[in-house]
């Protein structure tokens, strides 16, 4: 709720229900927040006046009869950890809900999403070995419930970093993201602090719009791996075109990333997914209060 807090609306009543003795699952944390963010962001875009965001979860265990699954009849019985995201929303009919994890499929109009938001949620958690089934009525919301099979043990701590105050300015970003409810949450967590954001979903489209906007872009955020061409292939093409201009990478693999990120120049900074508001403004800042300060160098003689 950190990385959402500032796009989810004023206009929303937020309630977060959670479960004391939740069980732990094997997944991967990067994934995981595709799945909250896309379905957050679904949630909010049905209630645009107002209304209230539940997030709750539960542990669940599914018998063989298939109870606690309600209709889910593709559920292995066996424990569960549930996650659910419900809207007080617009809410859908039973065509619409049949289709809403198809690639493509979207009831939002042109330019608003490609619709693929709900199908990537989908693959993940089927990635995961769980299920998710959505529950939906017209003018009475949504409520979209996530299944990951419960694991033994105990989670990893979790560590709480204060890292100061978010830090505001106006200068134009270029951001490159490929999954789109991530595009949209960074670009309006970027907008909610000052700047004017230009998207992208992969590197070719960034390289196009950098031609076009090249006096404007004073920084460019970049994922790693995109479909057609990723972060690190379309750099060294804006690196040509505007020679010094600042980068900063992010992907959820911080490893293979951070060992490929040595290879560039001063210019590129890389940043974990996930991360908050105030980890990306302050790394924002950094770059451009570095670049102000830099003076204008001569090249007459």
């Amino acid at each position: 709720m950190s990385f959402l807090g500032k796009i989810i609306g004023e206009n929303l009543d937020v309630r977060i229900v959670e479960a004391p003795d939740l069980q732990v699952i094997h997944a991967d944390p990067t994934q995981l927040q595709q799945v909250f963010t896309n379905l957050c962001l679904n949630a909010r875009d049905a209630m645009p006046a107002a209304g209230q965001l539940k997030i709750e979860t539960a542990n669940v265990d599914i018998g063989e009869d298939l109870s606690g699954a309600g209709a889910q009849v593709q559920a292995t019985p066996g424990n569960y950890v549930l996650m659910t995201v419900s809207d007080t929303g617009v809410g859908m009919d039973d065509a619409t809900a049949e289709r809403i994890f198809e690639p493509f499929f979207t009831t939002k109009e042109m330019g608003k999403g490609t619709g693929l938001g709900l199908s990537t949620v989908y693959g993940i958690v089927k990635q995961h070995g769980g299920f998710i089934y959505v529950d939906s009525k017209l003018g009475k919301g949504s409520s979209f419930r996530v299944y990951f099979p419960a694991e033994a043990g105990d989670h990893e701590p979790r560590e709480f970093v204060c890292d100061g105050q978010a830090l505001k300015g106006s200068e134009t970003i270029l951001l490159a993201e490929d999954d789109d409810g991530l595009r949209e949450s960074v670009r309006e967590m970027l907008q909610s602090l000052g700047y004017r954001v230009i998207t992208a979903s992969d590197g070719k489209q960034a390289v196009d719009l950098f031609k076009e906007n090249v006096d404007e872009i004073d920084v460019v955020v970049m994922d790693i791996v995109m479909p057609s061409q990723g972060g690190l292939r379309a750099y060294p093409e804006l690196a040509k075109i505007k020679p010094g201009i600042d980068v900063i990478f992010t992907s959820g693999y911080a490893g293979e990333a951070e060992s490929l990120v040595t290879h560039l120049d001063k210019r590129a900074m890389f940043l974990q997914k996930p991360f908050s508001l105030r980890k990306l403004s302050q790394m924002m800042r950094n770059i451009l209060d570095r670049k102000h300060k830099i003076p204008e160098v001569s090249h007459e003689r």
